[in-house]
Protein backbone atom coordinates (compact mmCIF):
# COMPACT_ATOMS: atom_id res chain seq x y z
CA UNK A 1 0.00 0.00 0.00
CA UNK A 2 1.22 3.82 -0.96
CA UNK A 3 0.62 6.46 0.87
CA UNK A 4 1.09 10.53 -0.28
CA UNK A 5 0.97 13.36 1.65
CA UNK A 6 -0.98 16.17 -0.08
CA UNK A 7 1.86 18.99 -1.02
CA UNK A 8 0.65 21.70 1.26
CA UNK A 9 2.17 19.32 4.19
CA UNK A 10 4.70 18.44 2.48
CA UNK A 11 5.67 22.26 2.05
CA UNK A 12 5.02 22.83 5.44
CA UNK A 13 7.61 19.54 6.54
CA UNK A 14 10.42 21.12 4.22
CA UNK A 15 9.98 24.34 6.12
CA UNK A 16 9.98 22.78 9.55
CA UNK A 17 13.23 20.95 9.06
CA UNK A 18 15.04 23.74 7.41
CA UNK A 19 14.68 25.82 10.19
CA UNK A 20 15.11 23.23 12.70
CA UNK A 21 18.44 21.93 10.63
CA UNK A 22 19.26 25.63 10.56
CA UNK A 23 19.07 25.95 14.40
CA UNK A 24 20.95 22.54 15.17
CA UNK A 25 23.72 24.45 12.87
CA UNK A 26 23.68 27.78 14.09
CA UNK A 27 22.51 27.36 18.13
CA UNK A 28 21.75 30.72 19.78
CA UNK A 29 23.53 33.69 18.92
CA UNK A 30 24.73 34.78 21.96
CA UNK A 31 27.60 37.94 23.06
CA UNK A 32 28.85 36.87 25.32
CA UNK A 33 32.32 38.40 27.71
CA UNK A 34 34.32 41.63 27.54
CA UNK A 35 33.47 44.49 26.17
CA UNK A 36 35.65 47.81 26.39
CA UNK A 37 35.01 51.03 26.91
CA UNK A 38 36.63 54.32 28.14
CA UNK A 39 38.73 53.97 31.02
CA UNK A 40 39.69 51.22 33.35
CA UNK A 41 38.18 47.76 32.59
CA UNK A 42 38.53 44.38 34.03
CA UNK A 43 36.78 41.19 32.70
CA UNK A 44 33.95 39.02 33.47
CA UNK A 45 34.85 35.55 34.13
CA UNK A 46 33.46 33.04 32.10
CA UNK A 47 29.46 32.04 32.54
CA UNK A 48 30.59 28.64 34.17
CA UNK A 49 33.44 30.43 37.00
CA UNK A 50 31.53 31.17 39.85
CA UNK A 51 32.30 32.82 43.36
CA UNK A 52 31.82 31.13 46.85
CA UNK A 53 28.01 32.86 46.74
CA UNK A 54 27.49 31.38 43.48
CA UNK A 55 27.51 34.95 41.50
CA UNK A 56 29.83 35.91 38.33
CA UNK A 57 33.39 37.32 39.05
CA UNK A 58 34.37 40.24 38.24
CA UNK A 59 38.01 41.62 38.46
CA UNK A 60 40.32 44.43 37.26
CA UNK A 61 43.58 45.03 38.78
CA UNK A 62 43.31 43.06 42.12
CA UNK A 63 39.55 44.02 42.86
CA UNK A 64 37.03 41.61 42.04
CA UNK A 65 32.99 41.77 42.77
CA UNK A 66 30.83 38.54 43.26
CA UNK A 67 27.65 39.75 41.38
CA UNK A 68 24.82 37.28 42.13
CA UNK A 69 20.96 37.28 41.47
CA UNK A 70 19.50 35.64 44.74
CA UNK A 71 15.75 34.74 44.42
CA UNK A 72 15.55 32.51 47.23
CA UNK A 73 12.45 33.25 49.23
CA UNK A 74 12.75 36.81 48.14
CA UNK A 75 11.76 38.47 44.99
CA UNK A 76 14.76 38.64 42.73
CA UNK A 77 17.12 41.11 43.90
CA UNK A 78 21.31 42.00 43.14
CA UNK A 79 23.66 40.90 45.76
CA UNK A 80 27.60 41.99 45.58
CA UNK A 81 30.42 40.84 47.60
CA UNK A 82 33.85 42.00 47.56
CA UNK A 83 37.63 41.24 47.48
CA UNK A 84 40.98 42.93 46.92
CA UNK A 85 43.90 40.75 46.46
CA UNK A 86 41.92 37.84 47.99
CA UNK A 87 40.95 39.78 51.29
CA UNK A 88 36.96 41.18 52.08
CA UNK A 89 36.49 44.20 51.59
CA UNK A 90 33.81 45.86 53.90
CA UNK A 91 30.69 47.04 51.47
CA UNK A 92 29.85 50.06 53.03
CA UNK A 93 33.46 51.13 51.48
CA UNK A 94 32.13 50.17 47.87
CA UNK A 95 30.42 52.33 45.52
CA UNK A 96 28.27 49.91 42.69
CA UNK A 97 26.45 50.41 39.93
CA UNK A 98 24.45 48.29 37.92
CA UNK A 99 22.94 48.94 34.33
CA UNK A 100 21.16 46.64 32.55
CA UNK A 101 20.07 47.05 29.35
CA UNK A 102 17.19 44.48 27.86
CA UNK A 103 16.36 42.90 24.81
CA UNK A 104 14.86 46.03 22.85
CA UNK A 105 16.60 48.61 24.67
CA UNK A 106 15.24 49.10 27.36
CA UNK A 107 17.51 50.34 30.44
CA UNK A 108 17.60 49.79 34.02
CA UNK A 109 19.79 51.25 36.89
CA UNK A 110 20.37 49.07 40.13
CA UNK A 111 21.93 50.67 42.93
CA UNK A 112 23.26 48.79 46.18
CA UNK A 113 23.36 49.42 50.22
CA UNK A 114 25.54 47.72 52.79
CA UNK A 115 24.33 45.14 54.60
CA UNK A 116 26.56 42.79 56.05
CA UNK A 117 28.87 41.37 54.55
CA UNK A 118 27.38 41.92 51.30
CA UNK A 119 25.60 44.99 49.27
CA UNK A 120 21.88 44.79 48.00
CA UNK A 121 20.86 45.86 45.14
CA UNK A 122 18.11 48.08 45.50
CA UNK A 123 14.42 47.04 43.69
CA UNK A 124 13.47 43.80 41.65
CA UNK A 125 15.17 42.35 38.78
CA UNK A 126 12.51 41.69 36.23
CA UNK A 127 12.30 38.71 34.92
CA UNK A 128 13.27 37.44 31.89
CA UNK A 129 17.27 37.92 33.70
CA UNK A 130 18.84 38.35 29.95
CA UNK A 131 20.52 41.91 29.47
CA UNK A 132 23.73 43.67 28.76
CA UNK A 133 25.63 44.54 31.68
CA UNK A 134 27.76 47.78 32.59
CA UNK A 135 28.70 47.46 36.35
CA UNK A 136 30.83 50.48 37.67
CA UNK A 137 32.51 50.37 41.26
CA UNK A 138 34.19 53.01 43.07
CA UNK A 139 36.46 51.93 46.16
CA UNK A 140 39.13 53.84 47.80
CA UNK A 141 39.33 56.46 45.12
CA UNK A 142 39.81 54.03 42.25
CA UNK A 143 37.29 53.48 39.43
CA UNK A 144 36.70 49.64 37.97
CA UNK A 145 34.02 48.79 34.94
CA UNK A 146 32.85 46.22 33.26
CA UNK A 147 30.15 45.54 30.09
CA UNK A 148 29.69 41.70 29.68
CA UNK A 149 26.44 40.06 28.03
CA UNK A 150 24.14 37.60 29.71
CA UNK A 151 21.45 36.52 27.70
CA UNK A 152 18.78 34.00 28.90
CA UNK A 153 15.84 32.31 27.53
CA UNK A 154 16.65 34.16 24.01
CA UNK A 155 17.84 33.22 20.43
CA UNK A 156 18.11 34.69 17.48
CA UNK A 157 16.90 33.55 13.60
CA UNK A 158 17.62 35.64 10.32
CA UNK A 159 15.00 37.34 9.17
CA UNK A 160 14.70 34.96 6.21
CA UNK A 161 15.01 32.01 7.95
CA UNK A 162 11.80 33.25 10.21
CA UNK A 163 9.68 34.14 7.42
CA UNK A 164 10.06 30.74 4.79
CA UNK A 165 9.55 28.65 8.62
CA UNK A 166 6.10 30.60 9.25
CA UNK A 167 6.83 32.40 12.64
CA UNK A 168 4.46 35.26 12.16
CA UNK A 169 4.81 38.81 14.68
CA UNK A 170 2.25 41.81 15.57
CA UNK A 171 2.04 44.28 18.01
CA UNK A 172 0.84 44.33 21.65
CA UNK A 173 -1.30 47.28 22.51
CA UNK A 174 -4.98 47.66 23.74
CA UNK A 175 -7.80 45.71 23.48
CA UNK A 176 -11.44 44.95 24.25
CA UNK A 177 -12.10 42.28 26.55
CA UNK A 178 -15.58 40.05 26.69
CA UNK A 179 -16.78 38.14 28.71
CA UNK A 180 -19.28 35.68 27.39
CA UNK A 181 -22.03 33.40 28.54
CA UNK A 182 -22.66 31.18 26.20
CA UNK A 183 -26.75 29.85 26.10
CA UNK A 184 -29.37 27.85 24.22
CA UNK A 185 -32.44 28.78 22.71
CA UNK A 186 -35.52 29.30 19.77
CA UNK A 187 -36.62 31.77 17.26
CA UNK A 188 -40.82 32.24 18.35
CA UNK A 189 -42.70 34.38 16.74
CA UNK A 190 -43.01 38.43 17.69
CA UNK A 191 -46.50 38.12 19.71
CA UNK A 192 -46.62 41.97 19.24
CA UNK A 193 -46.95 41.53 15.39
CA UNK A 194 -48.79 38.85 15.47
CA UNK A 195 -53.13 39.18 13.96
CA UNK A 196 -55.87 37.41 13.80
CA UNK A 197 -58.39 36.96 10.43
CA UNK A 198 -62.43 36.38 12.29
CA UNK A 199 -65.92 37.09 10.79
CA UNK A 200 -67.66 39.58 12.92
CA UNK A 201 -70.56 37.17 12.95
CA UNK A 202 -70.55 32.97 12.52
CA UNK A 203 -71.66 31.26 9.19
CA UNK A 204 -71.08 28.97 6.57
CA UNK A 205 -67.74 29.63 4.64
CA UNK A 206 -68.28 30.09 1.08
CA UNK A 207 -64.67 31.17 0.20
CA UNK A 208 -61.25 30.36 1.80
CA UNK A 209 -58.68 31.81 -0.39
CA UNK A 210 -54.74 31.75 1.16
CA UNK A 211 -52.95 28.33 2.27
CA UNK A 212 -50.23 28.57 4.91
CA UNK A 213 -47.56 30.73 3.57
CA UNK A 214 -49.47 32.45 1.67
CA UNK A 215 -48.18 36.51 1.83
CA UNK A 216 -51.50 38.95 2.79
CA UNK A 217 -51.53 42.82 2.40
CA UNK A 218 -53.21 44.73 5.50
CA UNK A 219 -57.26 44.90 4.43
CA UNK A 220 -56.87 41.91 1.66
CA UNK A 221 -59.92 39.08 1.60
CA UNK A 222 -58.78 36.07 3.22
CA UNK A 223 -62.43 34.57 3.25
CA UNK A 224 -66.45 34.72 2.09
CA UNK A 225 -68.47 34.04 4.83
CA UNK A 226 -72.60 33.80 4.66
CA UNK A 227 -74.28 35.21 7.79
CA UNK A 228 -76.59 32.47 9.78
CA UNK A 229 -78.29 35.86 10.37
CA UNK A 230 -79.16 37.77 7.08
CA UNK A 231 -78.18 35.35 4.65
CA UNK A 232 -75.70 38.05 3.77
CA UNK A 233 -71.96 37.30 2.26
CA UNK A 234 -69.56 39.06 4.50
CA UNK A 235 -65.62 39.54 3.86
CA UNK A 236 -63.04 38.65 6.25
CA UNK A 237 -59.96 40.83 5.79
CA UNK A 238 -56.41 40.24 6.80
CA UNK A 239 -55.90 43.19 10.13
CA UNK A 240 -52.28 43.35 9.46
CA UNK A 241 -49.66 42.61 6.63
CA UNK A 242 -47.56 39.27 6.57
CA UNK A 243 -47.57 35.67 6.15
CA UNK A 244 -50.39 32.55 7.09
CA UNK A 245 -48.89 31.20 9.58
CA UNK A 246 -52.38 29.00 10.85
CA UNK A 247 -55.28 28.20 8.88
CA UNK A 248 -58.04 26.95 10.69
CA UNK A 249 -60.86 26.83 7.61
CA UNK A 250 -62.37 25.07 4.83
CA UNK A 251 -64.67 26.22 2.37
CA UNK A 252 -68.29 24.66 3.43
CA UNK A 253 -67.48 24.67 6.76
CA UNK A 254 -69.91 26.43 9.83
CA UNK A 255 -68.23 28.94 11.97
CA UNK A 256 -69.15 30.80 15.06
CA UNK A 257 -69.00 34.02 15.78
CA UNK A 258 -65.17 35.66 16.20
CA UNK A 259 -64.03 32.47 14.83
CA UNK A 260 -60.03 32.64 13.96
CA UNK A 261 -60.10 31.70 10.64
CA UNK A 262 -56.39 32.52 9.99
CA UNK A 263 -53.30 33.58 12.11
CA UNK A 264 -51.25 36.15 10.30
CA UNK A 265 -47.91 37.32 11.67
CA UNK A 266 -45.64 40.32 10.30
CA UNK A 267 -42.21 38.51 10.21
CA UNK A 268 -40.35 41.59 9.49
CA UNK A 269 -38.65 40.53 13.17
CA UNK A 270 -38.78 38.12 15.35
CA UNK A 271 -38.48 37.09 18.90
CA UNK A 272 -35.30 34.91 20.08
CA UNK A 273 -35.67 33.55 23.69
CA UNK A 274 -32.56 32.22 25.35
CA UNK A 275 -32.70 30.01 28.57
CA UNK A 276 -30.46 30.82 31.33
CA UNK A 277 -29.63 28.87 33.92
CA UNK A 278 -29.96 29.12 37.66
CA UNK A 279 -26.47 30.02 38.32
CA UNK A 280 -26.01 32.67 36.17
CA UNK A 281 -29.38 34.77 36.28
CA UNK A 282 -27.93 36.98 38.49
CA UNK A 283 -25.46 38.46 35.66
CA UNK A 284 -27.56 38.62 32.96
CA UNK A 285 -29.48 42.11 32.35
CA UNK A 286 -31.26 43.69 29.54
CA UNK A 287 -29.39 45.70 27.50
CA UNK A 288 -26.48 43.17 27.30
CA UNK A 289 -25.62 42.61 23.41
CA UNK A 290 -25.64 39.23 22.52
CA UNK A 291 -24.36 37.09 19.06
CA UNK A 292 -26.78 34.58 17.83
CA UNK A 293 -25.92 31.39 15.89
CA UNK A 294 -28.08 29.26 13.75
CA UNK A 295 -26.54 25.89 12.27
CA UNK A 296 -27.63 27.06 8.85
CA UNK A 297 -24.28 28.19 7.32
CA UNK A 298 -25.25 31.50 7.60
CA UNK A 299 -23.82 34.67 8.61
CA UNK A 300 -24.51 35.30 12.58
CA UNK A 301 -26.62 38.19 13.67
CA UNK A 302 -26.11 40.75 16.82
CA UNK A 303 -28.84 41.84 19.26
CA UNK A 304 -29.53 43.30 22.28
CA UNK A 305 -32.25 41.78 25.68
CA UNK A 306 -34.93 43.74 25.65
CA UNK A 307 -36.64 41.56 28.01
CA UNK A 308 -36.23 39.36 31.03
CA UNK A 309 -39.12 37.20 32.26
CA UNK A 310 -40.21 37.99 35.59
CA UNK A 311 -40.16 34.00 36.98
CA UNK A 312 -37.95 31.38 35.53
CA UNK A 313 -39.45 27.90 34.22
CA UNK A 314 -39.95 25.31 37.21
CA UNK A 315 -39.16 22.32 34.96
CA UNK A 316 -35.79 23.47 33.82
CA UNK A 317 -35.24 26.18 36.03
CA UNK A 318 -33.99 28.44 33.42
CA UNK A 319 -35.24 32.45 32.77
CA UNK A 320 -35.86 33.42 29.49
CA UNK A 321 -34.08 36.86 27.93
CA UNK A 322 -35.43 37.73 24.82
CA UNK A 323 -34.02 39.10 21.77
CA UNK A 324 -36.02 40.98 18.86
CA UNK A 325 -34.28 40.28 15.93
CA UNK A 326 -35.04 42.02 12.43
CA UNK A 327 -35.65 39.56 9.96
CA UNK A 328 -36.33 41.39 6.98
CA UNK A 329 -34.78 38.29 4.94
CA UNK A 330 -36.86 36.08 6.69
CA UNK A 331 -33.50 33.60 7.59
CA UNK A 332 -34.65 33.61 10.89
CA UNK A 333 -37.70 31.26 11.34
CA UNK A 334 -40.05 30.30 13.98
CA UNK A 335 -39.35 27.35 15.92
CA UNK A 336 -35.23 27.21 14.78
CA UNK A 337 -32.78 26.15 17.34
CA UNK A 338 -30.16 28.47 18.18
CA UNK A 339 -26.86 29.18 20.21
CA UNK A 340 -26.44 32.47 21.75
CA UNK A 341 -23.17 34.22 23.35
CA UNK A 342 -24.09 36.93 25.66
CA UNK A 343 -21.59 39.54 26.28
CA UNK A 344 -21.88 40.18 30.49
CA UNK A 345 -19.04 42.51 31.04
CA UNK A 346 -16.88 44.76 28.38
CA UNK A 347 -13.63 46.57 29.27
CA UNK A 348 -10.61 48.05 27.24
CA UNK A 349 -7.07 46.54 28.43
CA UNK A 350 -3.73 48.69 27.90
CA UNK A 351 -2.24 45.27 26.66
CA UNK A 352 -3.96 42.65 25.30
CA UNK A 353 -1.74 39.62 23.01
CA UNK A 354 -3.33 36.72 21.43
CA UNK A 355 -3.85 33.77 23.45
CA UNK A 356 -1.82 31.61 20.61
CA UNK A 357 1.30 33.07 21.41
CA UNK A 358 1.37 31.84 25.02
CA UNK A 359 4.13 29.00 26.01
CA UNK A 360 5.17 27.80 28.95
CA UNK A 361 8.79 27.84 29.66
CA UNK A 362 10.70 27.08 32.54
CA UNK A 363 7.96 27.35 34.99
CA UNK A 364 6.98 30.31 33.31
CA UNK A 365 3.92 31.43 31.21
CA UNK A 366 5.61 33.33 28.40
CA UNK A 367 5.33 35.54 25.17
CA UNK A 368 8.23 35.89 22.57
CA UNK A 369 9.47 39.36 21.99
CA UNK A 370 10.82 39.99 18.77
CA UNK A 371 14.08 42.65 18.81
CA UNK A 372 15.33 42.17 14.80
CA UNK A 373 16.49 38.57 14.43
CA UNK A 374 16.18 37.69 18.31
CA UNK A 375 13.89 35.95 19.95
CA UNK A 376 13.44 36.56 23.80
CA UNK A 377 11.12 34.88 26.05
CA UNK A 378 8.90 36.92 28.16
CA UNK A 379 7.40 35.41 31.32
CA UNK A 380 3.92 37.48 31.66
CA UNK A 381 1.64 38.32 34.06
CA UNK A 382 -2.30 37.23 32.66
CA UNK A 383 -5.23 39.10 33.80
CA UNK A 384 -8.87 38.55 32.02
CA UNK A 385 -9.58 36.23 28.97
CA UNK A 386 -11.99 36.51 26.09
CA UNK A 387 -12.21 36.69 21.96
CA UNK A 388 -9.03 34.65 21.65
CA UNK A 389 -7.14 37.59 23.49
CA UNK A 390 -5.83 37.84 27.02
CA UNK A 391 -5.19 40.59 29.24
CA UNK A 392 -1.01 41.34 30.34
CA UNK A 393 -0.81 42.93 33.20
CA UNK A 394 3.02 42.95 33.81
CA UNK A 395 6.28 41.16 30.97
CA UNK A 396 5.05 43.38 28.00
CA UNK A 397 4.67 46.89 27.12
CA UNK A 398 1.97 48.22 24.67
CA UNK A 399 4.02 48.59 21.13
CA UNK A 400 6.21 45.68 21.57
CA UNK A 401 5.96 43.08 18.63
CA UNK A 402 6.07 39.42 19.59
CA UNK A 403 5.30 35.76 17.78
CA UNK A 404 1.78 34.58 17.42
CA UNK A 405 2.78 32.09 14.96
CA UNK A 406 5.08 29.33 15.32
CA UNK A 407 6.02 30.13 18.63
CA UNK A 408 6.89 26.59 19.66
CA UNK A 409 9.99 26.20 17.35
CA UNK A 410 11.58 29.49 19.25
CA UNK A 411 10.95 27.23 22.69
CA UNK A 412 12.41 24.16 21.44
CA UNK A 413 15.43 25.84 20.09
CA UNK A 414 15.86 27.90 23.63
CA UNK A 415 15.50 24.75 25.28
CA UNK A 416 17.66 22.75 23.27
CA UNK A 417 20.42 25.03 23.81
CA UNK A 418 20.45 25.40 27.12
CA UNK A 419 19.70 28.99 27.57
CA UNK A 420 16.70 28.30 30.11
CA UNK A 421 16.18 29.67 33.19
CA UNK A 422 19.59 29.74 35.10
CA UNK A 423 21.61 32.34 37.26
Amino acid sequence: MKFRLPLTILAVLALGGALAFYLHESGPQYATGDADEHGHHGHAEAEGERGPHGGRLLVDDGFTVELAIVEAGVPPEFRAWFTRDGEAVAPSTVTLTVELTRPGGKVETHRFVAEGDHARGIGEVREPHSFDYRVVAEQAGRTHRWTFSAPEMQTTIPADVARRSGVEVEVAGPATMRETLSVYGSVKLNADRVARAVPRFGGIVREARKALGDPVAAGETVAVVETNQSLATIEVKAPIAGVIVDRDVNAGETVGDGATLYTIADLSDVWVDLNVPKRDQARVKVGQAAVIHADDGGADASGRIAWLSPVSSPEAQTLIARIVLPNTEQRWRPGLYVKAAITLSETTVPVAVKESALQSLADFTVVFSQHGDIYQARPVELGRRGGGQVEVLAGLEAGERYVTGNSYMIKADIGKSGAAHEH
